[in-house]
C-alpha cells in the first residue's frame, strides 16, 4: 500500500521534473520520499488513535441512568423523600417504611 501511494506521488513528480520514471531516481529522492510518506501515515495513524482515545475517556456522560457513569443531575431519592415527608405529603410510617427500602 505504501508502494502505491509512494508511485502515485513520485509518477507525476518525477515526469514534471523532465525525468522519465519514478526508478530513475538515483540521488536518493525516491527513498526520501517513501520514507517521509511512511512517518506521515504514522503520524496520522498516530492521531486517529489520540482522538478515539481521547474522546473514549472525555466523552459525554449521562446521567445516570441504566449503566451509565455520570452523576446524577438532580436531587436523590432520599432527598425527594424527605422534601415530601416535610411538606407533609405523606404520613409518617409512610417515609419510614421507604426510607428503610432505599437504605
Amino acid at each position: 500500500m505504501v508502494a502505491a501511494m509512494a508511485m502515485a506521488v513520485t509518477a507525476p513528480m518525477a515526469q514534471m521534473a523532465g525525468r522519465g520514471d519514478y526508478m530513475d531516481w538515483d540521488d536518493g529522492s525516491y527513498w526520501g520520499m517513501v520514507i517521509m510518506m511512511i512517518v506521515v501515515a504514522v503520524v496520522f495513524v498516530a492521531v486517529v488513535v489520540w482522538a478515539v482515545v481521547y474522546a473514549s475517556r472525555n466523552g459525554p456522560r449521562d446521567s445516570g441512568g441504566a449503566g451509565g457513569t455520570g452523576t446524577p443531575s438532580g436531587p436523590s431519592a432520599r432527598d425527594v423523600l424527605d422534601q415530601r415527608y416535610a411538606r407533609g405529603e405523606i404520613e409518617t410510617a409512610d417515609y419510614e417504611e421507604r426510607r428503610s427500602k432505599l437504605v
